[in-house]
């Protein structure tokens, strides 16, 4: 269903909770490249409506499947590593309602080849996850997720919003190139898991 990524804008008519939500800076012709199979790099995340925050790369594609099925596999921090491409190791540490903290280990280029670190995530069931670096091997971790419903009945719009920091050995341009070309692939890795599991 993904094919490749190409940088955007776009403007998503999205139904959350039953209403149509329109997020500024995205338009029809990017959703519908969206739909149509391709990963998308955006400009802005979607609860963006000012200039964007350059700390992040955001990608979008559409994942089929129902909407419950993709939001489990987001979640599953437990079984992450079994098909999240670059997760080495996941373990749910603390479990506060709709906050979990997860301690993981993932691959990342460069001399150290790994790193090791835990991260509070804020769920808000169904829609949206947010994650914040909470220690370890990097210096700064922050992140989304989130799902829209698409144009097709058994699939949504997958948004995943990333900036990592690893510290003075990898400059900030290096590492978001480097982003843009595996965050594709760890939505592929979702889409595989949902596919899997239908």
């Amino acid at each position: 269903m993904i094919r490749h990524c190409k940088i955007g804008f776009a403007v998503l008519l999205a139904v959350v909770s039953g209403t149509a939500e329109e997020y500024p800076g995205w338009s029809a012709e990017i959703r519908s490249k969206v739909e149509a199979g391709r990963c998308i790099v955006l400009a802005k995340r979607p609860d963006e409506g000012g200039e964007p925050d350059s700390r992040f790369v955001t990608v979008a594609a559409v994942v089929g499947g129902s909407r419950e099925t993709i939001w489990d596999v987001i979640n599953d921090k437990e079984n992450a590593a079994d098909f999240l491409d670059g997760v080495l190791e996941s373990r749910v540490i603390e479990r506060r309602g709709d906050r979990l903290l997860v301690e993981q280990r993932t691959r990342v280029g460069g001399p150290r080849g790994s790193y090791r670190y835990r991260l509070w995530h804020e769920l808000r069931p169904m829609r949206r996850a947010d994650f914040t670096y909470a220690g370890g091997e990097l210096r700064n971790v922050l992140g989304s997720w989130w799902i829209f419903d698409a144009s097709e009945e058994d699939a949504c719009i997958v948004v995943y919003s990333l900036h990592i920091d690893p510290g003075v050995l990898a400059p900030q341009v290096v590492v978001k190139a480097g982003m843009r070309k595996t965050m594709p692939r760890t939505i592929q890795s979702i889409a595989k898991e949902v596919a899997r599991r239908k």
